[in-house]
């Protein structure tokens, strides 16, 4: 665990416990590391709310932490629901809420109690569903979620010895029933697994593998992000690629590339689906554009260009604006508005410049971007004056920011 923690521990180091054998480990193993090195520990506990006992394992873990002398906190999930992928939207929930807590209390960290089990059933899910290298590569020791970074200290260790731990120590966890419930495709996977260890399909080797992929990743993104700085710019929230520079790239690295412009346009945290990006980049190679993940790909000349598609930007209604407030449009772009409309009238509207917009705009050609470019961007409308597109013409004392800056472009790539 120190080694992968690294020295020294945080000065605020905040611990996620459900009150599961792992996790509870992980707190007393946590315990005892940040009293030896002076630093200041926070326990917090997502309640879920799916199950009546919910709240009552949560006050159990409260106890825990008391005896170590060290604070608690219960994060309710205040819209749980049961539709679609349960596990999958109460995981989304739960970084959602510990990302909250943590800012809130100063603490740049949270550590949580995955464990080589964990690595090795994923990774069998993965496998599952064909995954590349990305999802090949599980999880990492170390990941940044909403500003806060997460650390998985346990991936060397086996649940088995976790639980051994807290046996000699008379310490009590608790048995979470979805454990054992095989609707659920984790719970199919650790079934399996004591069947494919007579093959060497260990935990362990599973384990090497998942790390073995993450350090490919690892490389991988390098050369994705040596590609974007090198061949890419972003003009007006969309990103131009060199045409020729991206057709002498690796396909994996092109692939990759591609996928983080879709990103960086349009903001969604995972990549589109592998049949349809396939078929954008076949299309690409033969010089053809596309739509895909709510972006139009053109090809212009010796560049390739990723922009927002403008039938998607045009789809919500007209964003209205208030005098003094703050707006985010199509999850792209920040918007305020001066106190009062006193220069431009009365009221003031946001929406998608779209083919009609732009027919009144005589010298677009001279912004040195195509037109389904600026199709896409917000256009302002206000009471007595001419719309105006907000990232090209900023009327005075208002702002238009994007919300992931130019700058951005060529940093690593996210992680998903």
């Amino acid at each position: 665990m120190r080694a992968r923690l690294g020295a020294p521990l945080p000065p605020v180091l905040g611990v996620a416990v459900s009150g599961g054998s792992d996790s509870l480990a992980l707190l007393y193993l946590l315990a005892r590391m940040a009293e030896e090195c002076g630093s200041r520990l926070l326990v917090a506990t997502v309640d879920h709310g799916l199950r009546a006992e919910s709240r009552a394992e949560a006050e159990t873990v409260a106890l825990h932490a008391a005896g170590l002398g060290l604070s608690h906190d219960i994060l309710s999930w205040q819209e749980p629901t049961t539709e679609g992928n349960l596990q999958a939207a109460a995981r989304a929930a739960r970084y959602r809420l510990l990302s909250a807590w943590a800012h809130a209390h100063g603490a740049a960290v949270i550590a949580v109690g995955h464990t080589a089990d964990d690595q090795a059933e994923t990774l069998l899910m993965r496998l599952r569903r064909a995954s590349g290298v990305t999802g090949l590569a599980v999880m990492p020791t170390r990941q940044s979620r909403d500003g806060v970074e997460v650390l998985r200290p346990m991936l060397d260790l086996r649940r088995e010895d976790l639980r051994r731990y807290l046996q000699d120590r008379g310490l009590a966890w608790i048995e979470d029933p979805s454990n054992i419930d095989q609707r659920f495709e984790r719970v199919r996977m650790r079934e399996a697994l004591p069947t494919l260890e007579p093959l060497g399909l260990t935990v362990e080797a599973l384990s090497l593998v998942a790390d073995n992929m993450r350090r490919a990743e690892t490389a991988l993104d390098l050369a994705t992000t040596q590609a974007a700085r090198s061949l890419g710019e972003v003009r007006f929230g969309a990103i131009r690629l060199a045409r020729e520079g991206l057709g002498q790239l690796p396909e994996e690295i092109t692939r990759r590339l591609v996928v983080k412009a879709l990103r960086h346009v349009t903001g969604r945290e995972f990549p589109p689906r592998r049949e349809a990006l396939a078929e954008a980049l076949a299309s690409l190679r033969r010089g053809c554009g596309s739509t895909l993940l709510g972006c139009q790909i053109l090809v212009r000349g010796g560049a390739v260009w990723i922009c927002r598609e403008t039938a998607a930007a045009l789809r919500p209604p007209p964003l209205c604006i208030m005098p003094g407030s703050e707006v985010v449009w199509d999850n792209r772009w920040r918007i305020s508005a001066p106190r009062n409309f006193a220069k431009c009238g009365a009221t003031a509207d946001i929406r998608a410049l779209g083919r009609e917009g732009l027919q009144n705009l005589d010298d677009w050609r001279s912004l040195g971007v195509p037109r389904e470019v600026l199709m896409g961007l917000p256009m302002l409308r206000c009471t007595g004056v001419s719309p105006c597109i907000l990232p090209v013409s900023v009327p005075e004392g208002w702002t238009c920011a994007a919300l992931r800056p130019p700058h951005t472009w060529d940093c690593g790539v996210l992680s998903h």
